[in-house]
């Protein structure tokens, strides 16, 4: 069991309503949609077993019918196929010095959970060089240089950045073909718990915002937020949108850890041809049929 201190956060909360309206960003239509599903029970378990008529897809609306339908369980030991991509994106700008020690910890925590043939780059928010690629020495070594607060932050630019340092992530993993990937910010959640452009937003702002959602989607990424800290959860969010979660934990970090991994390799796939024409952003909703469980899917695309 992990235990950590908890992080003293810069940044006071912004309160402003949120607006689910579409903005104009570049078109990502694809003839053909996959979805995945990660569904678990009141334990957060997974959830195995369910076939295509276990659930129901609308898109913008509009029912459509699951035409492909896989479930995928992992990882196999030996078995790289199997094998997840989860990288971790470390916060130092919204978080004090006094808290580098808690994100450490942390993400070390991924590293030792991790099976030993998984992917798991490390990346520093504001160090260029640092791209998702490496073995665990080079994610070790990332993890003892990382510094909390050796960034400013200021919501809009520092928000923006971490969302263009998102799109960038998941243009790259894409290459993946086939697998779920998973980005996991960990840090402040005044900046990894990035929330949907309210209506004063400054246009750089939603530019990525949409960038990010079209990549994620494009790449088949989710993106999960991990802010040990003394945070409410709030609904909603980049997370939510591209079928991750948001934890945050107050001491131990280790279920936190373990759910977000097991989401990684345990998960359903659903096929499906659009029903609606083609827009700037499409609204995803996947329900299941199982009494307890709980379904978390791409809500945009």
């Amino acid at each position: 069991m992990l235990q950590a201190p908890v992080a003293v956060l810069l940044v006071a909360l912004l309160s402003a309503g949120l607006l689910a309206r579409q903005r104009q960003a570049p078109t990502t239509d694809i003839d053909f949609v996959e979805i995945d599903a990660v569904v678990v029970d009141k334990r957060d378990q997974p959830v195995h077993g369910l076939q295509a008529s276990d659930f129901t897809v609308k898109e913008d609306g509009t029912p459509v019918t699951v035409t492909t339908f896989r479930e995928v369980t992992g990882p196999v030991p030996g078995d790289r196929d199997s094998a997840r991509t989860v990288v971790l994106l470390l916060d130092d700008a919204g978080v004090l010095p006094t808290g580098t020690q808690t994100l450490q910890i942390v993400a070390r925590g991924f590293v030792e959970r991790a099976a030993p043939l998984d992917e798991m780059p490390v990346i520093r928010l504001h160090t260029e060089a640092d791209d998702p690629y490496g073995d665990r020495l080079t994610a070790e070594s990332r993890i003892d240089a990382f510094r909390a607060g050796v960034q400013p932050f200021a919501f809009w630019s520092t928000t923006r950045e971490l969302l263009d340092r998102v799109t960038q992530i998941a243009k790259v993993v894409a290459g993946n073909a086939g697998k779920r990937k998973i980005i996991v910010c960990i840090g402040s959640p005044f900046l990894c718990h990035v929330n949907e452009p309210p209506s004063t937003a400054l246009h750089s702002f939603e530019t990525a915002w949409f960038d990010a959602i079209h990549a994620a989607a494009a790449g088949n990424v989710s993106y999960y937020a991990l802010t040990p800290a003394r945070a409410s959860v709030r609904s909603g969010g980049l997370a939510d949108a591209t079928g991750g979660e948001v934890f945050a934990p107050t001491s131990d970090v280790g279920p936190a850890i373990d759910r977000i991994l097991r989401d990684a390799g345990n998960y359903y796939v659903l096929g499906y041809w659009p029903a609606g024409q083609p827009r700037d952003v499409h609204r995803v909703e996947v329900k299941v049929r199982q009494k307890g469980a709980r379904v978390h899917a791409r809500r945009l695309r």
